[in-house]
């Protein structure tokens, strides 16, 4: 071994292509609370990450299932893009019970292994193309549901289960580190933030590298 250390090169994985794919939801994951910098203030976030069964990607020289995640605003207001997607998925509205503030409201972590339609498209970012859902909508009736070969995770950053958050991609906990619930309640092993460089930044186009 070379004494001479290097940061390690991560390999880029390419973006999906555009279009129309089967998945499933593999993860609903609390983000907490986070800085919003184009509005200046903070927000609650929520990612909904979903396996693509018919699409693979190499990493490391190993073949995996391919992910694709959407970041939301945790809202379910009616203009929101979180409620729309919803709706579409669920194919109905939501009740008043759902909806309203004194009601038992929506547990979203019931779509945790729905099988779905997600529209892609490729967009233009600063780091090149990336892969966004535009939109998630029900099954085709009488289509078999696809099956995942991926761990279902939900995280649920004010009841923090230190196992799940430890399985979740680095990338995925380093977005939470940034929350503001963790600066109230960090985790009970020493997991720093990253320097104050950029480093570990998350951007809209990087949401899911794979």
């Amino acid at each position: 071994m070379s004494l001479k250390l290097k940061k390690k090169k991560v390999a880029k994985i390419p973006p999906l292509e555009g279009g129309t794919y089967m998945g499933v939801c593999i993860g609903v994951i609390d983000l907490g609370n986070q800085y919003n910098d184009h509005y200046k203030k903070y927000e609650n976030k929520l990612m909904l990450m979903f396996e693509i069964p018919s699409e693979t990607v190499t990493v490391e020289g190993e073949e995996k299932p391919r992910w694709l995640s959407r970041e939301y605003t945790a809202s379910l207001n009616e203009k929101s893009v979180l409620c729309n997607h919803l709706i579409s998925w669920r194919s109905k509205a939501f009740t008043e019970d759902e909806l309203s503030e004194d009601g038992d409201g929506f547990d979203i972590t019931t779509m945790l292994g729905q099988s779905c339609m997600l529209t892609v498209v490729s967009r233009e970012g600063d780091s090149g193309s990336y892969s966004r859902i535009e939109n998630i909508s029900a099954m085709p009736k009488g289509v078999p549901a696809p099956k995942t070969e991926s761990e279902l995770w939900a995280f649920d950053i004010d009841n923090r289960d230190e196992d799940v958050f430890a399985k979740l991609p680095e990338w995925i906990q380093t977005k939470i580190k940034k929350s503001t619930q963790y600066a109230d309640k960090p985790p009970e092993e020493n997991l720093d933030f990253p320097d104050d460089d950029g480093a570990g930044k998350i951007t809209e186009e990087e949401e899911c590298p794979i």
